[in-house]
């Protein structure tokens, strides 16, 4: 596999349906959750307008699916944040546009076929990197201030998003899990992350 792999020069995006579903294997993560969600429930999702999957697949024969997202609606609630996060989120707003809540947009799900994953290809860095083009082009329908994950609490997928640029909304796990009522006992599965599109 070439190490300068280019999303941009060598795939297509596309928005997953049906017709890509029935044509085209689908992708592996090497994350049984992922998997799951992109075979049996994205198509769901974007029927009842929860959320609509996207799909980078290879040009060239085999197609093959390299990497698949989910993007919905979403906001940052004021009232929901600690203040010291709230702090950080405010403070590069302007006083006069601060509010209870910004526009935000959701990456619901976000995978790399495991055939891409690692090297020098920096595939996944890639599709982030055009995830914030896209809400900040002049295409964009919308406002979106922010970018939010729910991202699973692994050091490995952590590390992907805060290099990628994205901050916790709540510094510690004990204070995520307080604030979810969560047992302090008990794992916290996944973290909140942001990012400024600004």
């Amino acid at each position: 596999m070439n190490s300068k792999f280019s999303l941009y020069d060598e795939c297509s995006l596309l928005l997953w349906d049906e017709d890509i579903k029935n044509n085209i294997s689908p992708i592996d993560c090497g994350e049984s959750d992922l998997n799951d969600f992109f075979a049996n429930d994205a198509i769901l999702y974007s029927q009842q307008l929860l959320g609509k999957t996207y799909v980078w697949i290879t040009d060239n024969e085999p197609k093959q699916i390299v990497a698949a997202f989910t993007v919905s609606n979403d906001s940052i609630k004021s009232r929901l944040i600690p203040k010291a996060s709230l702090n950080k989120i405010n403070r590069p707003i302007d006083n006069h546009k601060r509010g209870r809540t910004y526009p935000a947009v959701l990456i619901g799900r976000f995978g790399v076929s495991k055939d891409f994953q690692g090297g020098h290809r920096h595939v996944g860095s890639q599709a982030m990197e055009f995830i914030k083009l896209w809400f900040t082009s002049k295409e964009n329908k919308t406002g979106c201030r922010f970018l939010l994950v729910d991202a699973y609490n692994s050091e490995g997928v952590l590390n992907f998003y805060e290099h990628c640029g994205f901050k916790f909304i709540y510094r510690t796990e004990e204070e995520e899990k307080d604030f979810y009522g969560i047992n302090s006992d008990d794992t916290l599965r996944t973290r909140m992350m942001y990012f400024d599109l600004k």
